[in-house]
């Protein structure tokens, strides 16, 4: 059971009115129903990019041989929408709301590369191997993104699926330290005038976020992981 407050003034005597909402829905209809909310209809798209790339050393003996693995890796991950999803944008109270506040229809690209090269050093121990890793690449239509006001004039994107997941990891090798770091659209936030997207004349708006993080890798392995998040949201008017 939701509860809504409402504040009715009659004359000089403030009279105080409380019901019962059958359900959140109900409630929200009731919020909706301010006579000085706004609203407005978007054909909304999505086009992004993130990128993890990896570049570390591990070492370890083997016999009278130190052998040292150098791993160069790349992931990248495009996301485009196929066709428009219909939003309707809702202000009230000085606060926008977003329904639906996803992006449907939305085609992600995932290609992944690199090389392992392992060298042998001691006495007798000389060998180098080099291996040039098989370009791979994996496609998911129809997928379904969630974002929000994360706050005034700023929108952002939940947590998602990892779109790279089923992609091989021995080669290139992902160690331990490298896989927790899994960048997506929710590591960068979007900034957008909620003003503009209810005046008549402004046809269309796009936010646009990015973010790039370096994490060092220190010990064994020792190297860099970096992360980079490009994407771009746009509301054009119906």
């Amino acid at each position: 059971m939701h509860m809504l407050r409402v504040m009715g003034i009659r004359g000089r005597i403030g009279v105080l009115i409380t019901f019962a909402c059958a359900s959140a829905l109900a409630c929200a209809q009731a919020v909706e129903a301010d006579p000085e909310a706004v609203s407005a209809r978007f054909n909304v798209t999505l086009s992004g990019q993130f990128t993890k790339s990896w570049d570390y050393v591990t070492t370890r003996v083997e016999g009278e041989c130190t052998v040292t693995t150098h791993v160069v890796g790349s992931r990248v991950v495009t996301l485009r929408s196929s066709r428009p999803t219909i939003v309707t944008a809702t202000s009230s109270a000085g606060r926008t709301r977003y329904s639906p506040a996803v992006v449907r229809f939305v085609t992600v690209r995932a290609t992944q590369g690199g090389s392992v090269t392992t060298t042998e050093r001691g006495l007798g121990c000389g060998r180098r191997v080099h291996v040039d890793c098989v370009k791979l690449r994996r496609t998911l239509a129809n997928q379904t993104l969630a974002f929000f006001r994360s706050r005034r004039n700023e929108v952002s994107f939940r947590r998602t699926r990892d779109f790279g997941s089923g992609l091989p990891t021995t080669c290139p090798l992902e160690a331990l330290e490298v896989r927790v770091e899994r960048p997506g659209l929710h590591d960068a936030e979007g900034e957008l005038s909620e003003q503009d997207l209810f005046r008549q004349g402004i046809r269309f708006q796009t936010a646009s976020g990015s973010s790039v993080e370096t994490t060092d890798l220190e010990g064994d392995p020792d190297g860099k992981v970096i992360a980079r998040v490009n994407w771009s949201l746009t509301f054009r008017r119906r």
